[in-house]
């Protein structure tokens, strides 16, 4: 898990500089040098769970919690920001992924939702050139296809031979 920008002994103070009713939001965030939603967030999370609101989150919830959030943003109404505080998550931008895949694919899709990052990109196939005999089999269409993509790929290789060469002799492209 990443290291929290703030401590939690700071969040602390915002909370309390903002509860002692001395300042607003804006105006505890500008002496705290913070943004205005993080004064508003703390505020809530310590107000639903005192000082562990302001410890570092879990990164990972399970399958079962997700759609207890969701049941609950559905049923009771609450906003993103209202669940996010009255559950102790990192941010509201998780339930509203988890409400966005509850709508498209429902309780299922939720339970089978995938973390993180996808994986990386697969290289593409390389496909064969086509033998003579292959080449004649092929209708005039295909053929036009085929044509296209080798005038394609012929003016993409002329023009990264122009760009190595051009680099070579120290010109910009």
């Amino acid at each position: 898990m990443a290291k929290p920008k703030y401590s939690p002994e700071t969040k602390l103070a915002v909370v309390n500089h903002y509860l002692s009713g001395k300042d607003g939001e804006q105006s505890t965030a500008d002496l705290f040098g913070i943004e205005r939603t993080s004064v508003r967030r703390w505020v809530r999370a310590w107000q639903f769970h005192g000082a562990e609101g302001l410890t570092a989150k879990n990164n990972h919830y399970s399958d079962e919690f997700k759609l207890v959030v969701v049941r609950a943003v559905i049923s009771d109404r609450l906003t993103m920001r209202e669940a996010a505080a009255r559950f102790n998550l990192s941010a509201e931008i998780l339930v509203r992924r988890w409400l966005d895949v509850y709508n498209d694919a429902g309780a299922e899709g939720l339970l089978n939702m995938q973390c993180g990052r996808p994986g990386k990109m697969t290289k593409p196939k390389n496909i064969p050139p086509l033998t003579d005999k292959e080449l004649e089999k092929l209708s005039p269409e295909e053929l036009r296809a085929e044509l296209r993509y080798l005038r394609a790929e012929n003016a993409y290789l002329k023009k990264l031979k122009a760009l190595v060469q051009s680099e070579k002799n120290g010109k910009k492209p």
